[in-house]
């Protein structure tokens, strides 16, 4: 997955993202397996299944490290996150981030 665009974009083309859809529209778009996306990412399997079954959120500043990685804008990933994280706390306020 090459993300050159937007979230808005992103958005646009597959809806409403978290950073669980994210993580497996980018894995398997690169045809990775659990274990290769884990260690791409310098985390055990089981913590990427945790994060891309939602059961658990990275931090912001481990997400922005991921997106630096995969060489994709950190805004769009720390956004993400960011917007997950309001949504677990149930807080009903919409991010925007600002580079």
């Amino acid at each position: 997955m090459s993300i050159k665009y937007s979230l808005k974009n992103l958005e646009k083309d597959y809806g409403s993202l978290t950073l669980a859809d994210l993580l497996v529209i980018y894995r398997e778009d690169n045809e990775l397996t659990q274990t290769q996306m884990a260690h791409k990412l310098s985390t055990s399997k089981q913590k990427l299944c945790d994060f891309e079954k939602g059961r658990r959120l990275p931090s912001v500043k481990m997400v922005a490290k991921w997106a630096k990685k995969l060489k994709h804008p950190q805004k769009v990933w720390v956004q993400i996150v960011l917007q997950d994280q309001l949504r677990r706390d149930n807080v009903k306020l919409k991010v925007s981030i600002a580079s």
